[in-house]
């Protein structure tokens, strides 16, 4: 036998199945990639589905695909040997990319501008608060402005520049829909897709009334689209409009309010400074909670009949208050925030029974100025009947919310701390796939805090952990909100641009 022949039957993919999974087990994805291009031989071995199968679901047992495996909706046992390679090959590069923090691609989307082409003001976000009862010292140290996209289960919406309406992505497919509602001749002040339905809260751009001369009176809408998956993509349906506040509200950066809803019903949370001559209590600001039904389709729009003589109270089916709690209701259930308010995230329940008021309070010294470890909090949930009638339930949770920084925290779901090793109070934003097991993180740093307010990123997977500096994701830091799943990871930029880093194409 010629020398040739010796070292061609010692060949790695020739050993006897058992060494041969023995040199596999201790290599990583790229490197069983990186081994086909040996060889023809070689390429035949490391692209075996009787060996790309284990490690599939040895090496990644949480991603979408593998778990679509074990459910029966994925790949088959007779599916062809190129079928298998690409699975392995895309799932190992997109953890490839979670491992080394590095998107494989970037998507940028142009947003609206805040004044239109007419030069008048279309986007104008509720204004956050300077102070908040989780901070120690009370002041707010990075107030983040309140974004105008929204994201759900893999759903975007978001205010296109390039197409001057409001825009619905499938993340997955990359296909885009019209929500079919006029920008044009209104101020909007929000936008939240929540449950598969669509809420947009907007203003009149003109005054009806003036409080001063500097504060005027806006009449304030809400209109809902109800979001389905249909044969051809997504259908965005108009449901109905309401008017949200009974007097209106000034388009100013004192008057703040914030709002939730499911898919029947609508709660909206008003605080106001109060502008009386008589009065100089800074610490009674006007408060109300109101809470609508929006579950029934009505054609009719409050916008259009200033007056309401067109509304037939027996025909119309449309949104209607069910309660509404002024400030002596609200200091009843102890939930009234006065001038330093803590409240920081409103929830109607899944039975729709309830509204959920969470308030993050800050329990460390607030009266001098101490080191962070001395930061602690304690999260108090309320729970009020949606008809306003019944006991209340109040009581100290065991969850851990970031402090407010900016509106975007109003719905921030309870931290899992389970991300980055940052201490609770650094952290800005956080988002997870809590099925692949993928988490990202915006956080501050432990070490320069309250110095330093540069923002870092941590990801971790199942089998990696990378934290990044601000430099390289500065383009996801504008608004101090993340989305993503292991597939991508959704931020704004300082230039009016939504950011979606894909780790999958």
């Amino acid at each position: 036998m010629s020398d040739y022949q010796d070292a061609q039957s010692l060949d790695l993919p020739l050993l006897p199945s058992e060494l041969f999974w023995m040199v596999l087990d201790h290599l990583g994805p790229r490197d069983i990639v990186r081994c086909r291009r040996v060889s023809r031989l070689w390429n035949e071995a490391f692209g075996d589905p009787s060996s790309l199968m284990p490690l599939l679901k040895k090496l990644f047992p949480q991603a979408s695909e593998i778990r679509d495996l074990y459910s029966g909706h994925g790949l088959l046992e007779n599916s062809t040997n190129n079928e298998w390679r690409s699975l392995f090959d895309r799932v190992a590069l997109r953890y490839h990319h979670l491992s080394r923090g590095k998107p494989k691609s970037i998507q940028r989307l142009n947003l609206c501008d805040e004044f239109g082409i007419s030069g008048e003001r279309e986007w104008f976000q509720v204004q956050p608060w300077d102070i908040h009862a989780s901070h120690l010292m009370q002041r707010v140290d990075l107030p983040f402005s309140e974004s105008f996209w929204s994201y759900d289960g893999g759903l975007l919406v978001y205010p296109s520049a390039d197409h001057a309406c409001l825009v619905l992505m499938d993340l997955e497919s990359d296909r885009k829909f019209m929500v079919p509602f006029i920008i044009t001749g209104k101020v909007i002040r929000r936008v939240r897709l929540q449950r598969l339905v669509l809420v947009v809260e907007w203003a009149e751009p003109k005054a009806f009334h003036w409080l001063n001369d500097s504060d005027g009176v806006h009449r304030h809408f809400a209109s809902s689209f109800d979001v389905s998956k249909t044969s051809s993509g997504w259908s965005i349906t108009f449901r109905n409009e309401w008017k949200i506040m009974f007097l209106g509200h000034p388009l100013s950066e004192r008057d703040r309010f914030y709002s939730t809803h499911s898919q029947t019903h609508y709660a909206i949370y008003i605080w106001q400074p109060n502008r009386s001559l008589y009065t100089a209590d800074d610490d009674a600001p006007i408060e109300s909670l109101s809470v609508w039904d929006i579950s029934k389709p009505s054609s009719y729009r409050p916008s259009l009949d200033p007056t309401g003589r067109l509304r037939v109270e027996e025909e119309d089916t449309g949104p209607s208050i069910v309660s509404r709690f002024g400030f002596r209701e609200l200091g009843f259930y102890s939930v009234r925030q006065r001038g330093l308010p803590g409240i920081q995230w409103l929830n109607i329940t899944e039975d729709n029974q309830s509204i959920e008021i969470y308030e993050n309070l800050c329990t460390g010294p607030v009266d001098r100025f101490v080191g962070p470890a001395e930061w602690t909090s304690q999260v108090q949930m309320t729970s009020i009947p949606v008809n306003g009638y019944g006991p209340c339930w109040r009581q100290n949770i065991d969850l851990v919310l970031p402090p407010y920084r900016g509106n975007g925290s109003l719905q921030a779901s309870p931290l899992t701390l389970q991300v980055c090793d940052e201490p609770w109070y650094t952290i800005i934003s956080e988002s997870s796939d809590e099925k692949a097991q993928v988490g990202f993180c915006l956080h501050l740093s432990q070490a320069t805090w309250p110095f330093d307010l540069k923002a870092s990123l941590s990801i971790r997977t199942p089998s990696s952990a990378i934290t990044l500096k601000n430099s390289d994701i500065f383009e996801l830091t504008g608004k101090g909100k993340i989305c993503g799943t292991e597939r991508y990871l959704l931020g704004e930029n300082g230039n009016r641009e939504l950011v979606i880093y894909r780790f999958d194409r």
